[in-house]
């Protein structure tokens, strides 16, 4: 790839594992405009089990968080970005998504010495609180509003105190990560508009939708997820449904939306402060038993809520449709097999 640069529109890379080793090599081959795209297996690397050998190959620490997956994803994008800005070139995602075991990813490459100076703004770190799941996202780069060039600076210190202010916990650090959106929506849409025109046309109809449908509606600019199973497992609690949660969130002023990674997902531009407190006004409705105080729930609990929240029916909230947004395994103990090599001979006991 490293002998035609700029010469392909489409490179595809599908290797066994990890593609990091190709990934310098293919943002340079492919003509300015062109599509890279860009499968990776490696997951127990990508989501955290291996989070050493994910910074040597990707340049970057994963958070075993229940986001895992998309961070995966957004740890390749800035991978790729990372690459690409050394030869003055950066990346515009198309679509990025997890499915089955892998995750896969479709870039736009474009040239601009200019554009590429704004990357720090695309990549954040990530603080997780060990006690209750609390993330929160700080940028690399920020922009000084006094200088009318907007050339990206280095950001402050951590926005995060040293102690989670909802349970008293640690913080580890994780990143950094691709933090724009990593989906075009308007082409989700109008491809899968088209896919519905002519389904006749293709046998995986079902899992093309259910996937484009998923990544349409996602919110784009509310980086990585929570999940309601896991914040209700915090405070030992009943589970709202999903209607009445997503209600809460719009009734307090923010948005919210599913995710195609995890059917338990919840997407949202409301920062953990107001969803701890959605949570706490839950609790006064359906209380809990007593725990003891050292526990991160007992902690988040024992604070009043800075919020009356609302779970009445919100208009534009979560609504059921018709279109499937995850489909089963197409059959038993689905999953990655081993990588292909030779066939183990087995021989006769007479000759062990």
């Amino acid at each position: 790839m490293l002998t035609h640069p700029k010469e392909f529109d489409v490179v595809d890379l599908d290797p066994y594992g990890s593609p990091a080793a190709f990934l310098d090599s293919a943002v340079q081959c492919v003509a300015d405009g062109g599509i890279l795209m860009c499968s990776a297996t490696d997951m127990a690397v990508l989501a955290g089990g291996n989070a050493e050998v994910c910074f040597s190959k990707y340049g970057s620490y994963p958070v075993r968080g229940k986001y895992r997956h998309e961070m995966a994803l957004r740890i390749l994008l800035a991978c790729m970005e990372s690459h690409a800005i050394r030869h003055k070139r950066y990346i515009v995602p198309v679509i990025s998504v997890h499915m089955d075991f892998y995750i896969r990813v479709f870039v736009r490459i474009f040239t601009s010495a200019s554009t590429v100076k704004s990357s720090p703004l695309k990549f954040s770190h990530v603080y997780q609180c060990v006690g209750c799941n609390s993330f929160h996202l700080q940028n690399v780069g920020r922009i000084n509003s006094k200088d009318k060039r907007n050339i990206p600076l280095p950001n402050f210190c951590p926005t995060v105190p040293q102690e989670c202010s909802e349970c008293g916990g640690k913080f580890v650090m994780g990143g950094p990560i691709w933090s724009d959106p990593i989906h075009d929506r308007d082409w989700a849409t109008s491809i899968l508009s088209n896919i519905r025109a002519t389904s006749g046309l293709y046998e995986a109809y079902a899992k093309i939708s259910a996937i484009l449908t998923s990544v349409s509606e996602e919110l784009p600019n509310a980086p990585l997820f929570v999940s309601l199973h896991s914040i209700c497992a915090t405070l030992k609690c009943t589970n709202p449904t999903m209607v009445m949660f997503h209600s809460a969130i719009r009734n307090a002023g923010y948005q919210i939306s599913g995710s195609h990674a995890d059917p338990l997902a919840l997407k949202t531009d409301a920062p953990m402060s107001v969803i701890w407190d959605i949570m706490r006004c839950w609790v006064k409705l359906h209380p809990v038993k007593s725990q003891p105080e050292n526990l991160p729930g007992s902690r988040i609990l024992s604070q009043e809520p800075q919020l009356q929240a609302s779970f009445s029916q919100a208009t534009g909230g979560l609504v059921a449709r018709k279109s499937p947004r995850f489909l089963p395994n197409p059959e038993k103990h689905w999953g990655p097999k081993m990588k292909a090599g030779r066939p183990l001979k087995i021989l006769p006991i007479d000759k062990l």
